[in-house]
């Protein structure tokens, strides 16, 4: 399976093969829908209508794997491995005892739909759900004070909390807690600014009996909440900490302040640090964000237009971006693109930074009402969505090229979530199964470099040849080798730059297949040529009468009109094509002297890779060789 998009509307779920065709494929029929959610890893999608909840599993979702009998479930989550599915229904208000969560065990040949794995009350719909590990092998739900750890066996789950693998109480009140994505996980919590007691933030392992020990920690003041965003390698976290006003009155929405925790080694064996990481300009944070490296982050930060800089470990700045109006910083799934945008009340200009080139622009874009941005899973392709309740008008979804060319449009009345289809991180025990039984040494290694996917991929009509620049070299690069070596003959030389002379995609994975440029789902635009001749052809024809002979209605002959002036000067299009000709003749010219051996400029080397683009937009234009 290579990668597909995903799309939940008020009808039901949509899923879309990606490129190349981004064809709609057949989605599970939902009568009275309610919502739906795909797993983290792929390998599911659940929906909830009216007469129940149905899990899905199969390369297109085809086949049922577990029908549960539940009544009014709005909500829906998956755990990290996707080995358990949590529901949540609306409270019973004549049943105050009514368990309204539950949890079902999906790793399995056959689930049970009869009895869930776990299920307790949860009454809002804030935080409802317990944190699972990234391996699905700890389970935490907090009671009271203390954070309890349940440890999971794959083959036969038992979320025994009254007998707990672990328990933690941290000092002061719990605020927040977070769960690392790391393979021997820690806990992070977070306790508020209370009574006069400065915040705490603290990193905790998970250890058999109740946790004592320190990983590392910091107070500081300031902090009436927080956000906690942890690093892939679950070795470092960032808190966000952030007060409800603004004490200098220059922000509405408070102030905010970045910490960084990190350690080293399984557990903090080799130690922890924390500092305050130093910004350097006074206003909110708009956006902070962890490279899938994770040895570097990015922070955009202060009054528009805000600062852009990076991070490491230890919280040094090692690059700052000029001043510019972004709010948005996500990385590509390598770690080597950085997308940084203007969403929200900004205009939705987006740029892709090369990491490789010292943060060097590749490409921009502009996606205008923005609500939800995601690269795709191999990092060649960039979603972007405008999805309810955050816009109502101008719902759709619109897939890009990491060049920044338009591939996909999908317009909808009424959108409310869009996103890519993960590929699963571990092997199942059969190709044709949906049960992991090894999670430690099974992982399925994911593409190393940023714009492949293991299938290989043919560059979209509307990713065109000169868009194609290698990002390695400066110039945009030249794929033709210069002659070395033993003297070869004018004939064979000319044989040897007619083949090389052809562009070649310098994405890796790609390769390039001239056709015409059009977008799927996006009607072709009338050029500004086409659409004044049309006009000039209904301005000067005869208008007929409503008799069939051409008369009046009053049986009067009209008197006749003068013919049409033929216009004896060159259309804009012979024109284009003259113009277009004579950029062919001279890249002809230039292919001559490179199979001669000559030096040819970066330019000119540029020149020669567009012919296939000006061949494609003569044939556009009706011309024929």
């Amino acid at each position: 399976m290579s990668f597909q998009l995903f799309a939940r509307t008020p009808a039901g779920p949509q899923i879309f093969e990606a490129y190349p065709s981004f064809q709609q494929v057949e989605s599970p029929e939902v009568s009275g829908f309610i919502t739906s959610k795909t797993s983290p890893c792929g390998r599911f999608l659940a929906v909830s209508s009216e007469n129940g909840v149905r899990v899905f599993k199969n390369e297109r979702f085809q086949e049922l794997l577990l029908e549960l009998a539940l009544k009014d479930v709005y909500d829906l989550e998956f755990s990290p491995g996707g080995s358990y599915l949590s529901t949540w229904e609306r409270p019973h208000v004549d049943n105050e005892q009514h368990d309204n969560v539950k949890i079902w065990f999906l790793n399995e040949d056959e689930p049970s739909a009869e009895q869930p794995k776990f299920q307790y009350q949860a009454k809002t719909q804030n935080a409802w759900s317990l944190q699972f590990s990234k391996l699905d092998n700890y389970a935490l739900k907090r009671f009271g004070k203390e954070l309890r750890i349940a440890k999971l066996d794959h083959s036969s789950p038992e979320f025994n909390f009254n007998q707990p693998y672990a328990r933690l109480v941290p000092e002061g009140h719990l605020s927040t807690y977070l769960i690392s994505p790391a393979e021997h996980p820690t806990i992070c919590t977070f306790s508020a600014e209370k009574e006069g007691k400065p915040a705490q933030l603290t990193i905790y392992p998970i250890t058999e009996g109740n946790i004592q020990k320190k990983i590392a920690s910091k107070m500081f003041f300031k902090a009436d909440s927080c956000q906690l965003k942890w690093n892939d390698l679950g070795n470092a976290v960032l808190c966000l900490a952030i007060t409800d006003f603004d004490a200098s009155n220059k922000s509405y929405y408070g102030e905010n302040t970045l910490y960084l925790l990190s350690f080293q080694g399984v557990n903090g064996s080799l130690g922890g640090d924390s500092v305050r990481v130093p910004l350097g300009k006074e206003g909110p944070i708009h956006d902070f964000t962890w490279s899938p490296t994770s040895r570097q982050f990015g922070v955009i930060y202060g009054y528009m237009p805000a600062t852009i800089t990076f991070f490491d470990l230890k919280g040094n700045a090692v690059h700052s971006l000029a001043e510019q109006r972004k709010n948005t910083m996500i990385f590509s799934p390598s770690g080597r693109y950085i997308l940084i945008a203007g969403f929200g009340n900004l205009q939705g200009a987006v740029e892709i930074l090369d990491r490789h080139d010292k943060f060097k622009c590749f490409s921009k874009f502009d996606a205008a009402n923005t609500s939800t941005c995601k690269w795709s899973p191999g990092g060649e392709f960039i979603l972007t969505a405008t999805t309810s309740p955050r816009l109502r008008v101008d719902n759709g979804l619109k897939v890009w090229h990491v060049t920044g060319k338009l591939c996909f449009v999908n317009e909808y009345t009424e959108l409310l979530e869009a996103s890519w289809r993960n590929a699963c991180k571990y092997r199942p025990k059969r190709p044709d199964s949906h049960v992991i039984l090894n999670w430690d040494s099974s992982k399925v290694e994911a593409a190393k470099d940023p714009a492949i996917v293991p299938s290989q991929l043919e560059v979209h009509p509307s990713v065109s040849a000169y868009s194609l620049k290698n990002p390695n070299k400066k110039n945009g690069g030249s794929s033709v080798s210069k002659p070395v070596g033993a003297y070869k003959p004018p004939h064979a030389r000319r044989a040897a730059a007619s083949n090389t002379s052809s562009p070649k995609s310098s994405v890796p994975g790609m390769t390039f297949k001239p056709t015409k440029s059009v977008v799927p789902g996006m009607a072709p635009k009338e050029t500004k040529s086409a659409a004044k001749n049309r006009k000039k052809r209904e301005n000067t024809g005869i208008r007929k009468g409503p008799d069939s002979d051409g008369g009046s209605s009053n049986g009067t002959t009209p008197e006749p009109k003068e013919p049409p002036k033929v216009n004896k000067e060159t259309s804009p299009e012979e024109k284009k094509i003259r113009s277009l000709l004579k950029k062919l003749r001279a890249i002809e010219s230039l292919k001559m002297r490179q199979a001669d051996g000559d030096k040819l400029e970066d330019t000119q080397i540029l020149k020669i890779q567009t012919e296939q683009a000006v061949l494609q937009e003569l044939d556009y234009l009706g011309w024929k060789p």
